[in-house]
C-alpha cells in the first residue's frame, strides 16, 4: 500500500514538472500581464488632495512662485532647448536626405544649403531569434518632420513552439520622439505615447523612450533604444542596440534584442534592413 501511495506520489509530481517545464517564455508572460492585482487608492486618495492643497499654498508665497518657475524653466532647458542653444547649431540644425550622404553627417546637417529634407520616412524590418523554437519580426516607421520631432511606430510579432504547439505575443507602439541633441556625428531623442498588447491580453498602456545613433565612421553607425510600458502593474521592455552599415539610403543592421513580457524575459539575435525616403 505504501509502494503504491509513493509511485503514485511520484508520478503526480513529475507529471506537474513536465506541464510546468513545457510552458513557453510567451504563455507564461501573457498570463503575468493578464493578471491584476488589486491596490489600496482610498488613502491615495486623501494624501493627494492635501498635497494638491498645500501645492496651492505654497504657490501663493512669492519666494516659492519664484523657485518654482525658475524650476520649471531649467526643466524645459535640460528636455528641449537651454538658451545657449539658441544661437547654436543644433538650434537650426536640418534633416539630411539620409545617412552619410556625405561622410561627415548622419541624420543631422548643419547646412543652408537644399541637400535636406523637409520630411523623411525610415522604414525598419528585423528579423529577431533566440533559438530555434522562438522567433520572429521587428517591423518599424519612423516619420520625421519639423526638424527635431518625429512619429515612431513599430511592431513586434513573436511566435514560440512548444511541444508542437505554437504560441505568439504581438506589441504595437507609437511614441511621438523629440530630438534633444541633434549632431551632425550623434542624435539622442526621448518619446511619449501608447503601447497596445495585443494576443491574448488586449491591454494598452502608456509608453516611453529614449535613443540615440552614434555615427562613427562611413559607412558605420551603433543604434539604441528602449521603449517600456506597464500593464497590470507588469513591464513590458523593448530594447536594441544594433551596427549599422549603411550603403546610400539603404543599410544593412545586426546586433541584440531584448523583451521583457512580464516575468517573462528573451535575449534574441537581429539582423535585417532599413530604407530612408
Amino acid at each position: 500500500m505504501c509502494k503504491k501511495i509513493l509511485f503514485i506520489t511520484l508520478f503526480l509530481f513529475s507529471f506537474s514538472s513536465i506541464s510546468f517545464s513545457q510552458e513557453g517564455k510567451l504563455d507564461k508572460g501573457k498570463k503575468s500581464l493578464k493578471d491584476q492585482k488589486s491596490t489600496g487608492n482610498i488613502g491615495k486618495r486623501t494624501s493627494k488632495t492635501t498635497s494638491s492643497n498645500n501645492n496651492d499654498i505654497q504657490i501663493e508665497n512669492p519666494l516659492a512662485r519664484i523657485l518654482w518657475f525658475a524650476a520649471a524653466y531649467t526643466a524645459y532647458g535640460l528636455a528641449i532647448e537651454s538658451p545657449w542653444e539658441f544661437n547654436g547649431n543644433m538650434h537650426d540644425a536640418e534633416i539630411s536626405n539620409y545617412p552619410y550622404k556625405e561622410q561627415r553627417y548622419g541624420n543631422f546637417i548643419y547646412t543652408d544649403s537644399m541637400n535636406y529634407k523637409i520630411s523623411r520616412f525610415d522604414v525598419t524590418n528585423n528579423f529577431v531569434r533566440e533559438n530555434s523554437n522562438l522567433y520572429g519580426n521587428n517591423l518599424g516607421v519612423n516619420f520625421r518632420f519639423l526638424k527635431r520631432f518625429a512619429l515612431d511606430v513599430d511592431y513586434l510579432y513573436l511566435s514560440e513552439n512548444v511541444n508542437n504547439t505554437t504560441d505568439n505575443f504581438s506589441l504595437y507602439s507609437a511614441l511621438i520622439n523629440y530630438y534633444r541633441i541633434r549632431t551632425q556625428r550623434f542624435e539622442a531623442w526621448f518619446g511619449l505615447g501608447i503601447m497596445h498588447v495585443g494576443s491574448d491580453v488586449d491591454k494598452t498602456g502608456f509608453g516611453l523612450g529614449f535613443g540615440a545613433e552614434l555615427f562613427v565612421a562611413k559607412p558605420i553607425s551603433i543604434d539604441f533604444s528602449h521603449k517600456w510600458t506597464s500593464i497590470n502593474q507588469q513591464e513590458v521592455h523593448k530594447t536594441k542596440v544594433l551596427l549599422k552599415y549603411h550603403i546610400k539610403n539603404y543599410h544593412i543592421s545586426s546586433g541584440y534584442e531584448h523583451f521583457k513580457i512580464g516575468v517573462s524575459k528573451i535575449d534574441a539575435f537581429s539582423i535585417g534592413l532599413g530604407a530612408s525616403f
